[in-house]
């Protein structure tokens, strides 16, 4: 049975790598519905989810990941993501924490907050409107976590002062973009 198991967990990863999401979560359901706590099959379907704009469903999935290994890193910082896409910044920061915190590798956490910034961008230029100020709100807290993970993240500060300047506030524009400058490399 086992077999069985990694050749459709394998075929799901297969479709999702290649874009066919939808696909991939028939695969992945089949691996589910042999064994509910397989934590990658749970995780790898939460990233179809996400990927397909179905962020709630995918959040639920991490969740589930996490409640089935509490110790696995990935879902907690993927969930965080999908917090982030539904406006919760507070419990993506705390997931994101915890994510960190069970994966403490430098890289990681510095991948991690790349993947916050891109997010604050996608953020930003999703949709063929202007961004208001909602949207500002939400980028800003999501640029704001991932300056937490890589407090020397110039691009992060730079993300900051832009935000702030669209949100009226001077003060804190100038305080991004002095933090920016000072954490810009020397020239040499």
């Amino acid at each position: 049975m086992s077999k069985l198991l990694f050749a459709a967990f394998n075929e799901g990863v297969t479709l999702s790598m290649s874009g066919n999401h939808e696909a991939a979560l028939l695969a992945f359901d089949k691996v589910l519905s042999v064994d509910p706590k397989h934590v990658p099959a749970l995780t790898a379907k939460g990233s179809s989810l996400a990927e397909l704009g179905r962020t709630e469903e995918a959040l639920r999935c991490f969740e589930r990941a996490i409640e089935v290994d509490p110790r696995a890193a990935d879902p907690h910082r993927d969930a965080a993501f999908c917090q982030l896409e539904l406006g919760e910044p507070e419990a993506a920061a705390q997931l994101m924490q915890r994510a960190v915190q069970l994966n403490p590798d430098p890289g990681y956490r510095e991948a991690a907050a790349v993947e916050v910034y891109n997010l604050g961008n996608a953020l930003l230029t999703r949709g063929s409107r202007r961004p208001d100020k909602a949207r500002y709100r939400q980028a800003r807290s999501t640029f704001e976590l991932a300056l937490e993970l890589s407090p020397a993240y110039v691009e992060a500060a730079k993300a900051l002062a832009d935000v702030w300047e669209h949100l009226g506030d001077t003060s804190q524009r100038d305080h991004y973009a002095q933090l920016a400058g000072r954490l810009r490399p020397a020239a040499s």
